[in-house]
């Protein structure tokens, strides 16, 4: 235990064992010094920490006393002058920095000491107050109160706790100054009716309806706060962003990774010579062994957003450009053309499958495709990867094969062809053209596909669910998966066709991603919306499915010592 560490432990201890005289001292002083009463009194639940290299890891007890950090001291003071003034503020932040447990104690104690009405809004009414769930605002209301000495509260802790007398279902209720902490949903109809001396917006730029929700609450209140991390251009968050830069109203307050006490630590200063770091080439960034860490992990976007909290918007690169056309000089090359005639490839000159590395019997292989409906506008892909190797070995391209034709064409390379040691794991879209791909492997005798999981869940079970569904959420996790995988060099595709449709996507103002259109030369579709892609990445999230490699089994000769001794059934059996 360090010597801060024991200093806190001594203040606490002589906190909560003082006599009536000295309660009666420390009151006046908590009600006039936000930081000292949370030095002094206020818990906070944390799950991670950051150790010397800058990588994260669970804490080993997350119950820890709420010693605010330097730029949570300054945030506090901020909100607090914010109110006594009458003033918005924004709060631009990157993630994991505290500041919606912040947000809840400044709310507690300006309830606690100086009968604040306030108000906690967030997305869903889940997140504003759910019996044990941490991620909630009123949890944490909860646990900031319940774990103070007992002679500070305003009522015995039974009556203050969820169910008591004065805590009830998005409600927290002072028993004697007539102060409350109420819990909503957002809706465009914030705080109606009422009057609060404090709105809080947790996750702002995730609000539906949040301009109208914004405008509302200055009906019922003179101190609005928007807490955020942001999620793309073009929202009301970037918009109060923009304007508080401009013209200091709202007020801007700002909580950035290096002004954390751990993954600031060893900060220096760099320039972005190309982009590769901030996405912007030529602009100054802050560097820790954190940073560090989170650039091996994190894709692009996520860090503009989740680390650099800057708002990504219309028209930005998703994949950056620098690794793709890197990638491209290393590793893209022509490929044969090839069709499958009666089960075996036959080279053409205008073939539909590319072939790069042939198929070999001792080697795992997975194929995802991206359907169409054949009728010339889009590609229908399929993508054959190597799961050892996670190298794409052959694609296939046509932008006037119909699903049901598709189906057969795949299940035939997939049992003559690409056979390898076990029969390749299929998985496909199922939007649109892919709906019914699975009755069409069903009539085409083919049964290794893919099901979904259920994707937040702690074991991820496979559910019946056949195939892949693109979502905001799902295809954001598919592509920043083949991301991150390609700017690590943990897969490989020798296509030029699908490296250029990869400089093609883009993130919109919502946040969503999308491909470019433009007409593919190299297959005659009139329009590419980015299928090589979905089936490159849909290949290498069934890499992911299939588990160990299955190992070559061990033959040994007739009359070999190692048949004598039955080698074979040990190592194989």
């Amino acid at each position: 235990m360090s010597k801060e560490t024991e200093r806190i432990y001594l203040l606490r201890s002589r906190v909560l064992n003082a006599d009536n005289a000295q309660q009666q001292d420390l009151r006046a002083a908590f009600a006039d010094d936000f930081a000292a009463w949370c030095e002094c009194c206020a818990w906070t639940f944390r799950v991670k920490e950051v150790d010397d290299a800058g990588r994260e890891r669970p804490v080993s007890n997350p119950h820890t006393p709420f010693v605010l950090w330097d730029c949570q001291r300054q945030a506090a003071q901020s909100i607090i002058d914010s109110v006594k003034g009458g003033r918005d503020l924004v709060i631009r932040k990157t993630r994991d920095m505290g500041a919606s447990w912040l947000c809840c104690a400044v709310a507690l104690w300006g309830w606690q000491f100086h009968a604040w009405q306030s108000l906690l809004v967030s997305r869903v009414e889940d997140l504003v107050d759910k019996s044990g769930d941490p991620d909630c605002l009123m949890w944490k209301l909860d646990y900031l109160l319940c774990n103070q000495p007992a002679w500070l509260l305003p009522a015995p802790v039974d009556k203050m706790a969820k169910g008591g007398a004065f805590r009830q279902h998005l409600m927290l209720r002072h028993p004697s100054n007539g102060a409350t902490i109420t819990g909503q949903a957002s809706t465009e109809h914030i705080g109606r009716g009422g009057r609060r001396t404090l709105v809080l917006f947790d996750e702002f730029a995730a609000l539906e309806n949040a301009d109208a929700a914004w405008r509302s609450a200055a009906d019922c209140t003179s101190c609005r706060v928007a807490c955020s991390t942001p999620i793309g251009a073009g929202t009301e968050y970037s918009r109060l962003i923009s304007q508080a830069r401009t013209t200091g109203e709202p007020r801007l307050v700002e909580l950035m990774y290096w002004q954390h006490p751990e993954k600031g630590q060893g900060a220096v200063q760099r320039l972005d010579e190309d982009g590769s770091v901030t996405g912007f080439a030529g602009s100054l960034y802050t560097w820790s062994p954190w940073l560090s860490d989170q650039l091996r992990r994190r894709d692009r976007i996520d860090l503009a957003q989740n680390v650099f909290a800057e708002s990504v918007g219309s028209g930005a690169s998703f994949f950056p450009s620098h690794i793709v056309t890197q990638h491209a000089e290393r590793n893209a090359k022509d490929a044969r053309r090839y069709e499958i005639v009666r089960g075996r490839m036959e080279q053409q000159p205008q073939g539909r499958w590319r072939v790069w590395d042939a198929p070999t019997a001792a080697t795992d292989y997975v194929v995802f495709l991206d359907p169409s409906y054949g009728t010339g506008s889009a590609n229908a892909a399929a993508c054959v990867m190597n799961t050892e190797t996670r190298t794409v070995v052959a694609e296939f391209v046509d932008p006037n094969i119909a699903p049901y034709d598709l189906a057969l064409e795949v299940a035939q390379a997939c049992r003559k062809v690409w056979r390898g040691r076990r029969a390749p794991l299929v998985g496909w879209e199922t939007n649109g053209p892919g709906a019914a791909l699975q009755h069409d492997f069903e009539r085409a005798g083919y049964t290794n596909i893919f099901r979904q999981r259920v994707d937040g869940t702690k074991d991820e079970k496979r559910t019946m669910r056949i195939g892949w569904t693109s979502t905001k959420r799902n295809k954001r996790a598919l592509l920043g998966n083949l991301a991150r995988c390609l700017a690590q060099g943990e897969v490989t595709t020798p296509s030029q066709e699908c490296l250029d449709e990869m400089l093609e996507y883009v993130v919109l103002d919502d946040g969503s991603i999308e491909a470019g259109s433009r007409r593919d030369e190299a297959s005659g579709a009139r329009e590419s919306h980015g299928d090589r892609v979905i089936a490159f990445a849909g290949a290498l999230m069934l890499c992911d499915e299939i588990g160990a490699a299955v190992p070559e089994e061990q033959v040994f000769g007739t009359d070999t010592l190692g048949s004598i001794l039955k080698h074979d059934e040990v190592l194989n059996g």
